[in-house]
């Protein structure tokens, strides 16, 4: 894709590269059936890092729950690579078109974050979703991300 994708709301579109995307997909396969969830660090609208976390939710296979030290030493090393949160991810295990749970949006507290929720369709592999959260206000919309090489 050439050039700046917008996202909604006219926000610039965040960039992931293939790596990046696969490294996540690699992730979610994993730990299926069960959700998986990690953080991408970065910069400037480009997802630079992943970071895997272990899910520690009462029913992985419905919810996610970051591993309190995980997502600690997590955000020590974005800290330390000079990195901010720009991503935050996890698995639909059943579902070909994953969408924000009320309970992802009620537990979104990174507004400036965009969330990325994995699927699983038997035909094609691993699908990628991108959503803007608020908590707040309850809601969610679609976001724009774009793969770069």
């Amino acid at each position: 894709m050439n050039g700046r994708v917008r996202a909604l709301g006219g926000e610039e579109a965040i960039r992931l590269r293939r790596a990046t995307i696969e490294a996540m997909f690699e992730h979610a396969r994993a730990i299926a059936p069960e959700e998986c969830c990690g953080l991408l660090g970065g910069g400037e609208n480009l997802a630079k890092s992943v970071y895997p976390l272990r899910n520690v939710a009462r029913n992985a296979a419905v919810a996610y729950e970051a591993a309190p030290e995980e997502l600690f030493e997590a955000q020590r090393q974005m800290r330390a690579r000079g990195e901010n949160l720009v991503g935050i991810y996890h698995s639909h295990p059943r579902s070909k078109d994953p969408a924000p749970s009320a309970s992802d949006v009620r537990l979104a507290f990174y507004p400036s974050a965009v969330y990325f929720i994995i699927g699983f369709d038997e035909e094609t592999g691993c699908v990628l979703r991108a959503f803007r959260i608020s908590e707040k206000e309850g809601r969610w919309e679609r976001a724009e991300f774009e793969t770069i090489e």
